[in-house]
């Protein structure tokens, strides 16, 4: 699957806090990898750096992505709360603002609304910088 842009109605982030730019590929129903960026311009940045805990937001959007591909072929916006962070595993204290980072999420199981991902992001061509288990409950 060529790269292609993250629709603007499929995820209600906008302006510097959207950090997942790019749908890299969506293998399977349950998975999809995407890549984005913390921009230098986000409140998230502080001396040109970003705090690894800020990728999970990044993770947490990716996830968003999943969510709305497999409501409608075209994707749809639908508010969804992030309700739970298991089991994080940071690699790396902070990041460069504008790296390259690539998120990879798999649903892991699903209840109604209740959903749980096992998420990867890291820097393109390098190692993961976190781990962890997601949890979202989509609103309504």
């Amino acid at each position: 699957m060529p790269e292609r842009a993250v629709p603007e109605g499929l995820i209600p982030h906008r302006g510097p806090a959207r950090l997942v730019h790019a749908i890299l590929e969506s293998p399977r129903p349950d998975v999809v990898v995407c890549a984005g960026r913390v921009p230098a311009d986000s409140a998230f940045v502080c001396d040109g750096r970003v705090a690894a805990v800020v990728l999970l937001e990044m993770a947490a959007q990716a996830a968003a992505v999943l969510q709305a591909l497999a409501a409608t072929p075209e994707g749809a916006t639908r508010p969804g709360y992030l309700v739970a962070i298991r089991a994080a595993t940071f690699r790396a204290e902070d990041v460069p603002a504008d790296a390259v980072l690539i998120a990879t999420v798999r649903r892991t199981g699903q209840a109604g609304p209740l959903a749980t991902f096992d998420v990867t992001v890291g820097r393109a061509g390098a190692e993961e910088i976190v781990t962890a288990t997601l949890s979202t409950h989509a609103g309504g």
